[in-house]
């Protein structure tokens, strides 16, 4: 029975431990999370899907046990803050084999060393950027490959660019094989603001993030409430890729259409777990590779918060 601690039961830890019900490989789960209300809601949402008849153990604690000398996995799905200081106070008491990190990774390039340096001594560790687990986006990454350097843009309202950009820079370097080198910030506003999480913020405004190979994005998030959202793809024989991920369809200018859906977490985790635990491998990007990634969008992005808001902070407060 393998062990593995959910660390973090909130909207997002929850649905991490329902994927857990379709494990193939047995699992011991210890769900750790200090409010008392979120341990409740996700007993509840492992019963919902069955987990209480299921072949796996699980127990709800809110502190993190003392006698876990040996951690298969750990599935670290709390908020950004004072995340370095979590990991390194696991990893010294623990030998974990095996590291899920949830992005953004942390609130400083700082504070990502940190984690590096924390876990440097397990071989196998990766960031929850899940993409790259999608079938849909699988079968849309082979009609990029070889095509780079590329031009992307991704617009919409309000979706969030300080904490979820690092989806689409993870995209474009998963696409190209390149690494990220700058991200510009001049065109985003200056006004942040609080988010629905209490501590945190997001801004709107456009990005422009440069890669190693000669390939763009571009992100704009405006301040509407629009779902409107389009992720399109200009590869470097002229074709356009548009793909709309809330009607499940990319479609291009020569004629080829794929469908597809974006996964829930819930329908991931299982299948993320028996690939770690078996295989010792996934699909997601390695902790290394995110890191540098982390790291450029980090200090370009707390640039235009001291800036803007002519502080001298730092760490960035996004989750």
């Amino acid at each position: 029975m393998y062990k593995v601690v959910l660390i973090g039961s909130g909207q997002l830890g929850s649905r991490y431990l329902q994927g857990l019900v379709d494990a193939k490989s047995k699992l011991s789960i210890t769900v750790v999370d200090t409010l008392a209300e979120s341990l409740v809601n996700a007993r509840l949402r492992w019963i919902e899907v069955g987990g209480d008849s299921s072949f796996h153990q699980v127990h709800f604690l809110k502190h993190i046990p003392s006698d876990l000398p040996e951690i298969d996995l750990v599935l670290l799905a709390t908020s950004s803050l004072n995340r370095a200081d979590l990991v390194k106070s696991i990893a010294d008491s623990s030998n974990v084999r095996f590291w899920v990190i949830e992005k953004v990774l942390a609130q400083s390039s700082t504070e990502v060393l940190s984690i590096q340096s924390a876990t440097s001594a397990y071989s196998c560790s990766w960031v929850n950027i899940p993409r790259r687990m999608m079938k849909w986006h699988q079968s849309l990454r082979k009609c990029f490959l070889g095509h780079a350097p590329v031009s992307v843009s991704f617009s919409g309202g309000g979706w969030g660019l300080a904490c979820n950009s690092i989806h689409f820079l993870d995209l474009v370097a998963w696409w190209t094989g390149e690494s990220l080198v700058s991200v510009d910030c001049k065109d985003l506003d200056d006004n942040w603001h609080v988010t629905k999480r209490i501590g945190y913020y997001d801004i709107t405004g456009s990005l422009k993030a440069t890669f190693s190979g000669g390939s763009l994005l571009y992100l704009s998030s405006k301040d509407t409430a629009s779902n409107e959202q389009l992720l399109q793809v200009e590869l470097n024989n002229g074709v356009v890729w548009e793909i709309n991920e809330n009607s499940g369809l990319a479609s291009c200018t020569d004629g080829q259409r794929i469908g597809g859906r974006i996964e829930y977490q819930s329908q991931l985790s299982g299948s993320l777990v028996d690939n770690i635990l078996q295989d010792n491998k996934c699909d997601l990007p390695s902790l290394d590779e995110s890191s540098q990634m982390h790291s450029v969008f980090l200090d370009s992005m707390l640039n235009h918060w001291n800036f803007s808001q002519n502080r001298n902070d730092k760490s960035l407060p996004i989750t």
